[in-house]
């Protein structure tokens, strides 16, 4: 007789990662870190609790996807990708060795696809793949969506991004206009950022007129620009007319020796930032004898290359900065692509909600020049970094979903646990519509 059919069979893929959500709860880890606590020392925690939007929460599990691959370094990317492509190609194949064992078991004068067919076949696959792939990152870095951002409970406390392009940087997305750029910087928990544009104070005009009457009512646009000083990436901080003597005509790079001069003459000293990813010996900070030198350098940067300079060298970038006595300030280095925020730089700017944009400008850059490394601290979302090990790298996929899982909050766990549950009652549902197919007979 035949067998009734199951209303309802469990899946593996659902139950584990219900199962990875329960268990990665057991050695929860904060998302959030100061970058410049040293391991293994235990850190302290970060001045500021990560803030998620119930749309975000809503979409966690895609969500936090998107922010994990944004986060990642440039080997990371690289890691990712070959490993999908492995994983996809032993698929495959174990595919293809069921596909002859079942066609050596069937019955003679069966008929069998051609070769030109399976490979068709196979290709378009492929294609699918890669499509999903490359669906995947754009999504990441072009959907708009909820972000999480930072909520700083003492009125004192400002967070900063001190490295931001709008469309008028010729690597800049063509529609991220200065509204773009403070609103993407609104929805990160950011009370100013620093609009540094390639050779340019476009963006700066753009952006200064729709500045707030005071700071506090909305984030503040700040101007500045990114050069070329000793032909490294250095961003320049306050009025262009501190600096525009010492460009040259194109405004590419910014000549040391004027500057010097400018603050013999009785200048206010310049406020430069060096940027990475950039060579580390070529850092000149700002003293008695080097008034063309920085005050401050990146421990985070945004892009891939400089997430991958910042954690491959961050002991000595710190060491750089403690020797020298430099700020490290985060840079979002944002150029319109993705919704998520690395690291924020936190300054203590004692009733900056109440200063006009111009003088809260004028108060960051005093808190720099005078505090110097204790000036800022840097928090940032937690990575696991592979530390130039192959085993690590290899172990990319596996390891940072882990970690990922491990980060999660207890409002992104239930938002898992309800879509798996989704997920099994919709299949369970597709199963009982589905048309009865013919069942086996009991011998």
């Amino acid at each position: 007789m035949s067998l009734p059919r199951p209303i309802w069979r469990p899946s593996r893929a659902p139950i584990l990662l219900a199962c990875l959500v329960a268990v990665s709860a057991l050695t929860s880890i904060p998302a959030l870190q100061d970058a410049a606590t040293h391991p293994p020392l235990p850190p302290p925690p970060p001045p500021a609790p990560l803030h998620q939007p119930f749309g975000y929460l809503l979409g966690a599990p895609l969500f936090g996807l998107f922010d994990g691959v944004s986060l990642l370094a440039l080997r990371q990317h690289y890691a990712l990708v070959l490993t999908l492509i492995v994983l996809y190609a032993a698929h495959r194949l174990a595919a293809a060795r069921a596909s002859r064992r079942r066609t050596r078991s069937a019955a003679p004068g069966t008929p069998r696809p051609s070769l030109p067919r399976l490979a068709a076949r196979e290709v378009l696959r492929a294609a699918v793949a890669l499509a999903a792939l490359l669906g995947f990152y754009a999504a990441a870095a072009l959907i708009p969506r909820p972000m999480t951002a930072i909520r700083l409970a003492d009125p004192d406390l400002l967070a900063v991004d001190f490295h931001s392009h709008t469309n008028h940087s010729h690597d800049g997305w063509s529609r991220f206009t200065a509204a773009r750029n403070r609103a993407w910087h609104e929805a990160g928990g950011f009370g100013a950022a620093y609009i540094t544009d390639h050779y340019t104070w476009a963006g700066v005009d753009d952006a200064l007129p729709a500045n707030p009457e005071r700071a506090g009512e909305r984030t503040v646009l700040l101007g500045g620009m990114e050069v070329r000083l000793r032909n490294r990436h250095t961003n320049i901080l306050g009025d262009r007319d501190r600096y525009l003597f010492a460009l040259d005509g194109t405004w590419h790079h910014l000549d040391p020796d004027s500057i010097a001069a400018a603050r013999g003459r009785g200048a206010a000293p310049a406020t430069m930032l060096y940027t990475i990813p950039g060579a580390l010996d070529r850092i000149v900070p700002l003293a008695p004898g080097f008034p063309a030198g920085v005050v401050g350098v990146e421990l985070s940067d945004g892009a891939p290359r400089g997430l991958e300079q910042a954690r491959g060298e961050r002991g000595e970038i710190l060491a750089l900065a403690d020797s020298m006595d430099l700020a490290v300030v985060a840079g979002a280095n944002l150029h319109g692509w993705g919704r998520t925020v690395p690291a924020w730089s936190v300054m203590r700017v004692p009733g900056w909600q109440g200063m006009t944009p111009s003088r809260l400008g004028d108060a960051v850059e005093a808190v720099l020049h005078a505090q110097r490394r204790r000036a800022v601290t840097v928090v940032e979302r937690r990575m696991p970094y592979h530390d130039d090990s192959v085993v690590k790298l290899a172990a990319t996929v596996p390891w940072l979903l882990w970690e990922h899982f491990r980060m999660l909050s207890m409002a992104e766990r239930m938002s898992w646990l309800v879509w798996i549950a989704t997920w099994v009652a919709v299949r369970a549902a597709i199963r009982r519509c589905a048309p009865l197919t013919p069942q086996r007979t009991a011998p």
